[in-house]
């Protein structure tokens, strides 16, 4: 007879469905347009990623530091900036 060692809890041995409670989560599949203003609707964002020179990286996060917003907020605020200086030249 061989003995076997207990190697601890398997949390993988029963399942949390039952208990797990996400309500926290907010629901994004809900396509009705009830109550949605356009404001809203405008500052909708999606995550993108870019590939950036160390150095621009760099410029971004001290810029955003010296501010005290998010990264992303400065890149945001500079992309709007040159967009609109596109379209003025146009």
């Amino acid at each position: 007879m061989s003995k076997k060692t207990s190697l601890g809890h398997n949390p993988l041995a029963y399942s949390l469905k039952s208990h797990a409670s996400f309500d926290f989560i907010k629901n994004t599949q809900d396509t009705s347009d009830n109550g949605t203003s356009e404001v809203e609707k405008s500052n909708q964002k999606k995550v993108t990623s870019y590939y950036l020179q160390e150095e621009t990286i760099n410029r971004i996060k001290a810029i955003a530091d010296q501010k005290g917003e998010s990264y992303s907020s400065v890149v945001n605020d500079f992309l709007k900036v040159m967009l609109d200086k596109e379209n003025q030249k146009e």
